[in-house]
């Protein structure tokens, strides 16, 4: 599993899966499903670094994703679908895990 992407692939990839990419100090990127915003995330301004761990972390975390999901998701195998799919699981056993405690 790649342990960083850089800015321009994450970028192609999440308009890919159709995210709209906001036009502010930071790269800001919306997915709306029928009018609703499901999901965010943003990337900071800069020359197509290198993303590592930390940050695809932290973007996969904004997504309610696991990494290797986030990763998937930017690399193409992973549909706008199945990310709301995991998004939905993931709140849900963390619902359950809330209820336990």
């Amino acid at each position: 599993m790649a342990t960083s992407l850089s800015q321009d692939e994450i970028e192609a990839g999440l308009i890919k899966k159709g995210f709209r990419r906001s036009q502010t100090d930071h790269r800001y990127f919306t997915l709306y499903v029928d009018g609703k915003k499901e999901a965010a995330t943003f990337l900071s301004h800069g020359k197509n670094q290198d993303i590592g761990s930390p940050l695809l972390n932290a973007m996969a975390k904004e997504l309610g994703l696991n990494t290797k999901d986030f990763i998937d998701l930017v690399k193409c195998p992973f549909s706008t679908e199945e990310l709301l799919a995991a998004k939905k699981e993931r709140l849900a056993n963390n619902m359950r895990i809330l209820r336990r405690g």
